[in-house]
């Protein structure tokens, strides 16, 4: 039984298979305004910051060429970062998720970002 609750949990997908999720719930070119609605009736999602002046760091690993330039990856004009859960293992993993927008406000990028905290 414990085993059906462990796997069940949206939250270990693979990045990939969440940002997918994430897009049918806000795909493409929808609104900053629509997504802060569609987020916002999540109650298990906290909102961790909205930036209506820029885009998002991409967390992780920069783009190699950005790296080599000494330059971080920077993402949109606008966003919003979220944090949508957490999972344990042996380590605790973070799900975060960031919304990156063009000037117009229109979703151009979603970026799901698991960190595990080690002991």
């Amino acid at each position: 039984m414990l085993a059906i609750v462990v796997f069940s949990n949206p939250l270990r997908k693979s990045q990939e298979h969440i940002r997918s999720d994430i897009l049918k719930l806000t795909p493409m070119g929808t609104t900053m305004d629509d997504a802060i609605r569609a987020i916002k009736s999540n109650k298990k999602w906290k909102i961790d910051g909205i930036s209506y002046e820029n885009g998002y760091r991409r967390p992780g690993k920069s783009d190699p060429a950005d790296a080599a330039l000494g330059r971080e990856t920077i993402v949109g004009e606008k966003s919003i970062r979220v944090f949508i859960g957490e999972y344990r293992n042996i380590f605790i993993t973070s799900v975060t998720v960031f919304w990156g927008f063009d000037e117009n406000s229109n979703l151009i990028e979603v970026y799901v970002w698991k960190d595990k905290d080690s002991l």
